[in-house]
């Protein structure tokens, strides 16, 4: 079984669900870009996805890395539901989702990964849809981990940059209270009182 789920283009990864070992899993490649991409980009985001989900292989948060055929390919658990922008509010149990995305926040901290794409976008609405999914046993669960990076490095850049990107990741929750209205505000309190130069850069990340 081999479905299309993104087409191959020349400067992204193709993703195909498939099986592995009878189970349905996610199968993203670069492997048909050209080959400066796909040593250069297409190498160092997969090995970001990898490491992040070795990291988190204990959350019920993120899906499992099932194998990783080469330096440009992953195979990863498929994971069955509706991505949260296309969720009706009147379907989900908003208690439940706002303890999930709290969930979610605490167990990529403990495990110092900054997922770096799950939180606003430019029209504050809820963004990049696909990066995240609600369960039909009502978990939150985050995808594509490729721009992830440590949020502890002795690299003092990258080290930043983990920590700004995990300042990002709680804009999840102020996402989650725009598109969720009514929801408890007390369990979905965002820690948005950082200093301009913070919301500056953001913007510059093209995060914001």
């Amino acid at each position: 079984m081999s479905v299309t789920l993104r087409a191959p283009r020349k400067d992204s990864p193709s993703v195909e669900l498939v099986e592995n070992d009878g189970v349905p899993a996610v199968r993203k490649s670069y492997r048909h870009c050209s080959i400066f991409l796909r040593h250069t980009v297409g190498r160092l985001a997969i090995a970001r996805e990898c490491w992040a989900l070795a990291r988190l292989e204990t959350s019920v948060h993120v899906p499992q890395l099932l194998d990783r055929p080469d330096s440009f390919t992953a195979v990863i658990e498929y994971m069955e539901g509706v991505s949260l922008e296309k969720l009706d509010p009147a379907t989900v149990d908003t208690e439940a989702l706002a303890t999930q995305a709290e969930s979610l926040l605490a167990d990529l901290k403990a495990a110092g990964v900054a997922h770096g794409d799950i939180g606003h976008d430019h029209w504050q609405s809820m963004g990049r849809e696909a990066n995240l999914i609600w369960t039909p046993d009502s978990k939150l669960v985050a995808i594509d981990f490729a721009g992830s990076v440590p949020i502890h490095s002795r690299f003092r850049p990258v080290a930043n940059l983990g920590r700004l990107l995990s300042h990002h990741d709680t804009l999840l929750k102020a996402k989650i209270f725009h598109h969720f209205p009514g929801m408890n505000s007390s369990l979905l309190q965002a820690h948005t009182q950082w200093p301009l130069e913070l919301w500056e850069l953001l913007r510059f990340l093209g995060k914001l």
